[in-house]
């Protein structure tokens, strides 16, 4: 059995099926999305469904990113606060995707996880990233439900970390400044070798930290989608390069 760990996909659907291509699926074969499947790029409603496709035949799971969350909270806002929905910002065009999505497609997204162990091979996969006072039990795989927003702060913060500040907390983005850190560089283990997406690393290959590996290479701007493949003890990159720069 491998374990097959995908970067951001950002609706970038040639790049996806080439990729997935190179990956010569075998039947138990288990495959996991680390988020941001939609927006930027331009497929969004043909990445999901193909990645709808291929969960008939093989073992898929998505780890949320921040942009299937948000579409997910104007889906909700949408049917439930009208408020809050005309006050979130739409830098994509969220209606035309929920106009279009289909009913599986959508429950696909609703099914998604915040966080995914792997004990085989002790991997955690997130979409974004962890701050250094993080309370949340990653023995549990946390899946999103539309209650999720009220829950607990930190599991939104797994989809958005990138830099911390002094103290190890969130720092929204735009608020950097040169004393902050990434948050893998700072990152000391403590669960396990952490594989992520979110922060795009303009790289011929994964970014590789102590303690965690960044999978998101550019793809939608022009750079890599990248497949890691888990083996029995081995690692092994796939990866395409973009046909196009989209943004």
């Amino acid at each position: 059995m491998r374990n097959i760990i995908i970067g951001d996909v950002h609706g970038c659907i040639d790049e996806l099926k080439l990729l997935i291509k190179k990956c010569k699926l075998n039947e138990d074969d288990h495959i996991y999305f680390l988020g941001d499947l939609i927006n930027k790029g331009p497929n969004s409603l043909d990445v999901l469904n193909y990645v709808l496709f291929i969960s008939e035949f093989y073992n898929v799971k998505l780890i949320i990113g921040n942009h299937e969350l948000k579409f997910l909270r104007f889906i909700n806002n949408k049917i439930n606060n009208p408020k809050a929905l005309n006050q979130m910002k739409l830098r994509f065009d969220l209606y035309d995707l929920e106009r279009n999505i289909s009913a599986s497609a959508l429950d696909l997204l609703k099914l998604g996880y915040f966080s995914y162990r792997i004990p085989q091979i002790e991997v955690l996969l997130i979409h974004g990233g962890i701050t250094k006072n993080c309370k949340l039990d990653f023995n549990i795989n946390y899946q999103y439900d539309s209650t999720s927003f009220k829950k607990s702060k930190e599991l939104e913060l797994l989809t958005m970390t990138r830099y911390l500040n002094n103290s190890g907390e969130f720092v929204a983005m735009g608020n950097e400044n040169a004393d902050y850190k990434f948050w893998a560089e700072e990152y000391d283990g403590r669960f396990g070798l952490i594989l992520f997406g979110h922060q795009v690393f303009f790289e011929s290959k994964p970014m590789f930290f102590k303690n965690a590996i960044g999978l998101d290479g550019g793809c939608v701007f022009g750079g890599y989608l990248f497949a890691l493949i888990f083996e029995d003890n081995s690692k092994t990159l796939i990866k395409v390069k973009s046909l196009k720069k989209y943004l």
